[in-house]
């Protein structure tokens, strides 16, 4: 069925969302995706494409969740200290390409119940993500993306259970193991600070070109979090440090998912030896955008463009000829 009469299931592929996973057999490298003039996502993409909030029980525990769109079915997991709220545009952006995007407020953060200790570890993590799309009726997802933290926790959902996932969009994600090379010595992210971390994250907000927009987002979602869960966010944060998530993206990669891994060029939160580590496991170039770590959050548009990129190498949608979406893509929510 034609989406905008630009973009239509591939022939044979089955909406991710009901029953299977509608992928190709084949890898492929991340499809370069043009820069195109867009309507910034949550103005004229927002007038027709929503983002509701709503709540489902998961382990006994309320989970709330954004959800917007039409289409197949979405995943997105967001970064570490924060909540979907701050990916509000991101997430318009995301469904404009053409899916139904669902996006929870993860355990220990947005007012989640933390998880129990023996399942605070990524794995742990991908896990309770297959029961929450359970909770909310989708069987499998076109695309499972993340930003940061969840890069890492979307790694390990598909992983777990790739016949749910049908492709894999990596923002700036941790689970690469190296932290920095110098002349003859190769230093983990287990060596890395404390205080470097700190530092980053802190240099990272401050330089940020959307820092007038970035604050109040963070003052929504970062401080609460911290505030009501600080020793949920530091026990997060340490099995973060120590992850390598490098095998899991490489066996991904081997079963045929199409796996997009982007950084940008101005991230030192997430080093670029870490995004090394996961698009040399992957297979592919990478893409790099501009940006700082937190680039898709003043950057929608370049997002749902990737998100676009990695929907067409799934299988799940094919790309007509015509080169730009436009009003369309609005629409299409």
């Amino acid at each position: 069925m034609a989406v905008d009469g630009r973009y239509e299931r591939s022939p044979g592929a089955q909406a991710p969302g009901a029953s299977g996973r509608g992928t190709s057999a084949h890898r492929a490298t991340p499809l370069a995706v043009p820069r195109r003039t867009a309507p910034e996502a949550g103005s004229r993409a927002g007038a027709t494409c929503t983002l509701e909030w709503r709540d489902v029980t998961v382990d006994g525990h309320r989970v709330a969740y954004g959800v917007a769109g039409s289409g197949p079915a979405a995943l997105f997991l967001h970064g570490w200290g924060l909540r979907p709220n701050s990916y509000r545009r991101p997430l318009l952006s995301m469904a404009t390409a053409g899916c139904r995007v669902f996006a929870p407020a993860m355990p220990g953060f947005g007012g989640t119940h933390e998880l129990e200790v023996s399942e605070r570890s990524f794995d742990g993590y991908g896990r309770w993500v297959g029961r929450f799309l359970d909770a909310v009726g989708v069987g499998d997802v076109a695309l499972a993306a993340g930003h940061s933290f969840g890069g890492g926790v979307s790694t390990s959902f598909v992983h777990a259970d790739p016949e749910r996932a049908a492709s894999l969009l990596l923002a700036n994600a941790v689970g690469g193991p190296t932290w920095a090379e110098f002349p003859g010595e190769l230093r983990t992210m287990v060596q890395r600070p404390v205080w470097d971390w700190v530092h980053q994250m802190s240099a990272d907000v401050v330089a940020s070109p959307g820092l007038v927009r970035l604050l109040p987002l963070l003052a929504e979602d970062f401080v609460p979090n911290l505030v009501h869960n600080p020793l949920g966010m530091f026990r997060a944060g340490q099995f973060i440090r120590h992850a390598d998530l490098v095998a899991e993206v490489r066996t991904i990669a081997a079963v045929g998912i199409p796996v997009v891994v982007v950084w940008s060029d101005r991230d030192r939160l997430v080093p670029r030896s870490a995004f090394d580590d996961l698009r040399h496991a992957a297979g592919v170039d990478g893409v790099v955008v501009e940006g700082r770590h937190t680039w898709l959050i003043s950057d929608p548009v370049r997002f749902g463009e990737l998100a676009l990129s990695a929907l067409v190498q799934s299988g799940v949608l094919t790309a007509h000829a015509a080169p730009d979406r436009g009003d369309e893509a609005a629409s299409a929510c």
